[in-house]
């Protein structure tokens, strides 16, 4: 319990949680906002087109609509809100080993695993809850600007409830690796520009790159976290070996490997 306390108090007593959790909340609320005049604007000229004889694709967005501003999507919109939780939970580690606290919080509980543990099951439970709850404002502010016509596929009854429960068990994965990350590194610099161009750059370009480059991007970690959420690139034309649940798995597995190692070496080394 002295463990868990003391992560409380590091958490909520320094500015950089407090600032990324504020910033996460701004792109989430900001972008549910701006996408739902924009789904307006659609839904108009949808109707023009249609007037004038034109056949269109009825712009309608679903539920998953309302994660836009913490997964981001794979037209080139990236994940604002899953980045900035990613920056908190790496700052957490990185910052201790920044200013030598690191060593205090070895000396008071030498069981290094459990201070790891204690300090990325905190984060990812308090960032699973927040994105619940930015999902779901999300999806009242698009049921509130968005016209009847062009929201009819919002909905918490009829509609499609997955990306509810996706989003929050996606964020707590990405808490882990961010905080197994900034222990392998233990430098924010290099934690944070690893955690931010790995999905944001790297894995989009790999599928750039004709036929192997797709092979490659469907084993990609990023790449099957979407597929789980749903915001992958190319889900119906790239050669996908499992489906959803399959790619929460496969991402489910390579956080495991990367946060195990984070465990392993800084039980190995010096603080």
């Amino acid at each position: 319990m002295s463990v868990l306390a003391a992560e409380r108090i590091k958490l909520t007593s320094t500015r950089s949680p407090l600032w990324c959790t504020a910033m996460t909340a701004v792109f989430a609320l900001g972008i549910a906002t701006l996408f739902g005049l924009l789904i307006n604007v659609s839904v108009n000229e949808y109707n023009k087109q249609l007037a004038s004889g034109h056949q269109m694709t009825a712009p309608y967005p679903d539920n998953g609509i309302a994660a836009l501003g913490i997964t981001g999507a794979s037209q080139g919109i990236p994940g604002f809100g899953y980045i900035m939780i990613m920056i908190l939970a790496a700052l957490a580690i990185t910052s201790e080993y920044r200013f030598g606290t690191i060593k205090a919080t070895f000396m008071a509980v030498p069981n290094r695993t459990t201070v790891l543990l204690t300090k990325a099951g905190m984060i990812a439970v308090s960032a699973a809850v927040l994105s619940a709850v930015l999902t779901f404002l999300s999806f009242f502010i698009l049921k509130a600007i968005v016209s009847t016509q062009g929201g009819q596929k919002l909905s918490l009854t009829d509609g499609d409830l997955h990306i509810f429960y996706a989003v929050p068990i996606f964020v707590a994965l990405v808490v882990f690796l961010a905080v197994g990350v900034g222990a392998l590194i233990r430098q924010s610099a290099g934690a944070l520009t690893l955690l931010i161009i790995w999905p944001v750059l790297i894995e989009p370009i790999v599928g750039a790159f004709g036929k192997v480059g797709r092979n490659i991007q469907v084993l990609l970690p990023f790449q099957n976290a979407g597929r789980f959420l749903g915001t992958a690139s190319g889900e119906d034309t790239l050669p996908w070996h499992w489906g959803p649940w399959g790619g929460l798995l496969y991402f489910l597995v390579f956080v495991a490997i990367v946060f195990g190692a984070a465990v392993f070496v800084v039980n190995k080394r010096d603080a």
